[in-house]
């Protein structure tokens, strides 16, 4: 009926708005994309506070929780229900932005544990959530708003950094007047004394006070979402029920014994590397390249146009899949490669090799470094990054295989990120890209043979 498709539109909604809140300031958007740099700048002023790296080694725990806690989520899903499932993985994303106000090894390391179990469970009380109140007939579409809708976060959180940047203390060299200007004419600000963006405790105090506040109102969302299911559901099709942790893991033995599943695998994983790519390495590279570190408000726009790609992406989508069957699957797949590929070539060619953990004034292979080249490689990687993750969604129908295979490769990435150069990011994830097309593919030709049996 009319009533259930606007309580079905509705739900996905308030899903997707809750998601935008809380991933404005979450580990793997919005605030890992100047992590690094900000607790860098902490490990300057005071060595013993926090590691140079500390950055890479927190996302790197909280993926490695993540995946652990990954075994156990569903069956707290069974006992608490999406909503709360929901509910108390945010709660754990609003802790650890709040740490940032007293910044120290010990408290930042357990919130960066605390997070990845809060992922685990906001990612199984998402897919629950999306599965209660989403039909065979609407689960694309409200797959790719959802998505759409969580990672605009990084309009929003761009905009919040933009409003809490604040000059350096050095004195720059700027050779326009604006940052639009600067993107008609290609030139670049060069600091008379540091190579690299710094942020005062204050600027990281006020940012990161400013994403827990975002948070509070991601929390607020989950407390008043509804949580009656729609009619003909997924969920209520496949007739879900509560997991105890013995069936879990019986589960997880014949999931990673099935051949569709081992499929994917490839897929997971490049989608691990490539996360890691378009969060951690990259971002950071505008802040440690010399080129492009006076540039104040250039992680606020790449995030921001980040946003944009994905939002973009999901329209396309939308629109896409009501015009060809089975697009969000393997051409959106296809179609995000495209477009991430092109983006790697500019990041790899434009980028100097070792800006992506520590700050650098090295040439770049080709291409010299300036704003208008970083916007397109953000629009690139967020229209990809959307097409990835909705071809994921809509395929795989287990969601522990995937948490487990992603987010081993996000860990062990993030942990050997200190000793990775652009090439070395561009010859992986070039190498997962390839193979996980192929095996997606059959993947996905396994499932309508099966559909149709």
């Amino acid at each position: 009926t009319m009533r259930d498709a606007i309580y079905d539109l509705l739900c996905a909604f308030l899903l997707g708005l809750g998601n935008m809140f809380l991933f404005m300031g979450q580990c793997y958007d919005t605030q890992l994309a100047i992590v690094e740099p900000v607790l860098r700048s902490v490990h300057d002023r005071a060595p013993d506070t926090v590691s140079a790296h500390a950055g890479f080694y927190g996302a790197g725990m909280c993926t490695v929780f993540f995946m652990l806690a990954s075994l156990v989520s569903p069956c707290v899903l069974g006992v608490l229900g999406s909503k709360y499932t929901l509910l108390l993985g945010s709660l754990l994303f609003t802790v650890h932005l709040a740490s940032f106000q007293y910044i120290h090894y010990l408290p930042y390391y357990i919130t960066s544990a605390g997070i990845g179990i809060g992922y685990a469970l906001f990612y199984s009380g998402h897919g629950g959530y999306l599965t209660e109140h989403s039909t065979k007939k609407t689960i694309e579409r409200n797959s790719a708003l959802t998505w759409a809708l969580a990672t605009s976060c990084m309009i929003a959180g761009g905009g919040v950094l933009a409003l809490t940047a604040r000059q350096p203390a050095q004195e720059l060299v700027v050779n326009g007047t604006t940052l639009v200007d600067d993107l008609v004419n290609g030139t670049v600000h060069e600091t008379k004394s540091r190579s690299f963006r710094t942020y005062s405790d204050a600027e990281i105090k006020m940012v990161y006070g400013a994403f827990a506040g975002v948070c509070l109102l991601g929390n607020l969302v989950f407390i008043l979402i509804p949580s009656k299911n729609v009619a003909n559901s997924i969920a209520a099709r496949f007739g879900r029920k509560r997991v105890g942790f013995v069936d879990q893991m019986q589960k997880i033995y014949d999931t990673f014994t099935d051949a569709r599943a081992l499929q994917l695998t490839p897929l997971f994983c490049f989608l691990g590397l490539s996360t890691c790519f378009w969060v951690g390495a990259y971002p950071t590279t505008l802040i440690f390249s010399r080129a492009l570190s006076g540039y104040i408000y250039l992680p606020a726009l790449y995030l921001s146009t980040l946003g944009l790609g994905e939002i973009l992406m999901g329209l396309i989508i939308a629109v896409a899949s009501k015009r060809i069957k089975n697009f969000a699957q393997l051409p959106s797949l296809i179609l995000g490669s495209v477009l991430f590929m092109v983006a790697m070539v500019l990041a790899l060619l434009s980028t100097p090799p070792a800006a992506t953990n520590s700050p650098t004034s090295d040439p770049t292979p080709l291409l010299e470094p300036n704003p208008a080249i970083a916007l397109i490689i953000a629009l690139l990687l967020g229209m990809s990054d959307n097409s990835f993750n909705t071809s994921r969604t809509v395929l795989c129908a287990l969601v522990i295989p995937e948490n487990i295979a992603q987010s081993l490769a996000e860990s062990i990435i993030f942990f050997v990120a200190p000793m990775m150069s652009m090439s070395v990011h561009f010859g992986l994830i070039s190498f997962f890209c390839f193979i996980s097309i192929i095996f997606y593919w059959r993947a996905a030709k396994s499932t309508r043979r099966a559909e149709k049996e």
